[in-house]
């Protein structure tokens, strides 16, 4: 065995090493999210305490955190293990679609239980009047939302190319249609964020006033 080759098998041996170790961290991650996502269903469902009305868009952002570990997560360490797409084209689809799903459910719950704090320090008769009714058309409407934009390469802004890069290329990546990336951005992402900041900062004014 020469000097190269030599080379050659600790480098193999050292990329294998790494491949278990980000395996298995990724792997923990993935569980903890699951398990912790859990607990918290299982509290509030459990719980006669935390049953209230007000924690359900937290029961509803647990759940959906769960089903993000359960089952975008999983093939998302697969797909950065191996370093290539080789499910196909349609489950990169679907892949794809519950992720955006998830992770845009995900940060528009934050945003309703922005709202609902918000309005429960600003507004006396709002605390009163909340119930299941009014939290269900918030949950209601971020789902709506999310499913829109989740669905929104599928059925309006589609991928010429989104085959061909599943199918020869072995990448998977989300339409890269160029409206639906600037809709999908600050749908998901940008409108989330400044709703949030806008609304916990008006809180803080509110108490510290």
């Amino acid at each position: 065995m020469n000097f190269s080759d030599e080379s050659s098998l600790f480098f193999g041996i050292k990329s294998s090493v790494e491949t278990v170790f980000i395996s298995v961290g990724l792997g923990i991650v993935i569980l903890c999210t699951a398990i912790g996502n859990l607990f918290v269903i299982y509290a509030i469902i459990t719980d006669r305490i935390l049953r209230r009305v007000s924690n359900y868009l937290v029961l509803s952002l647990a759940t959906t955190d769960l089903i993000l570990a359960c089952t975008v997560m999983p093939l998302g360490v697969l797909y950065a293990i191996s370093g290539k797409w080789t499910f196909g084209a349609k489950i990169c689809e679907i892949w794809t679609s519950v992720d955006v799903l998830c992770c845009t459910a995900s940060l528009l719950h934050l945003v309703a239980i922005a709202v609902d704090r918000y309005w429960a320090v600003t507004n006396v008769e709002y605390i009163r009047q909340r119930n299941a009714k009014i939290i269900g058309k918030m949950i209601a409407a971020v789902w709506a939302v999310a499913v829109f934009t989740s669905l929104a390469p599928i059925f309006v802004f589609s991928d010429p190319n989104f085959e061909k890069r599943a199918e020869v290329e072995n990448v998977c990546v989300a339409s890269q249609n160029v409206t639906y990336q600037i809709l999908a951005t600050i749908l998901s992402f940008y409108a989330p964020l400044v709703l949030i900041l806008l609304l916990y900062w008006k809180i803080f004014k509110v108490n510290t006033n």
